[in-house]
């Protein structure tokens, strides 16, 4: 025969929920903000819209996250998604695409502060990737600069 246990002796104190060693998740998912994107209309057209991730980082079911979705019509949609240009111009414009819902859903008032602590860690990757360019530049105007001064003295 089964003996009983109390909710005590199972948990080791009663009332008290376990918690499994699932960290919390870093992206946003936000019905409410993809519809917020999707409002906005395609960036380019302007035709009724879905909502857009990027593609940046994503794949083997890793997802991207929601403050990185920018609406396009379902034609780019597909177009986007399907590829066809090379990915550093992708990655480009994703950021580009971004950047402008970003800036729309600011002037709207639709962009919280929850979204943009998502947004800046979400970004960086892609931001490390698009502007890999102006570190380089950044280095080289510096060392120009250094070398400029010491002429000087």
């Amino acid at each position: 025969m089964k003996s009983k246990q109390s909710a005590k002796s199972r948990s080791g104190v009663a009332g008290v929920k376990v918690q499994h060693g699932r960290k919390p998740s870093r992206l946003l998912r936000s019905k409410s903000h993809r519809q917020n994107v999707v409002s906005l209309g395609c960036l380019i057209t302007g035709q009724p819209a879905q909502a857009c991730h990027v593609n940046f980082g994503k794949g083997m079911g890793i997802k991207a996250c929601d403050s990185l979705c920018f609406p396009l019509c379902p034609e780019l949609h597909r177009e986007h998604d399907q590829g066809g240009m090379p990915r550093a111009e992708r990655w480009k414009k994703e950021w580009e695409y971004v950047d402008a819902t970003r800036a729309l859903m600011i002037r709207k008032g639709l962009w919280t502060d929850e979204i943009e602590a998502h947004y800046q860690q979400a970004i960086e990757p892609l931001s490390r990737v698009v502007h890999a360019d102006l570190g380089k530049e950044k280095a080289a105007w510096q060392g120009g600069l250094n070398t400029w001064f010491s002429k000087e003295l």
